[in-house]
């Protein structure tokens, strides 16, 4: 099985969260899920640079300048230019 999606991980990243604050784990095993915990922050911290690099690429103009466009969830696949 390949990567987890963002939304996967993160949910995976807050279980993993939750047992670590329980603070029952054995020392061995509370490594390991805070290794797994820092694996799965990176993942979704460069799925979010990636998501953010194409938000960029996507509000330039043909010229290549930037330009503010506006955020509506309710217009959600919709051009704005």
């Amino acid at each position: 099985m390949g990567e987890p999606t963002f939304e996967e991980a993160l949910s995976q990243l807050e279980a993993l969260v939750a047992r670590l604050e329980a603070g029952d784990l054995p020392l061995e095993e509370a490594l390991r899920a805070f290794e797994e915990g820092v694996r799965l922050t990176r993942l979704c911290a460069a799925r979010l640079e990636d998501a953010e690099r194409r938000v960029h690429l996507l509000t330039r103009t043909p010229e290549g300048k930037e330009q503010e466009v506006p955020f509506d969830p309710g217009n959600e696949g919709e051009a704005h230019g």
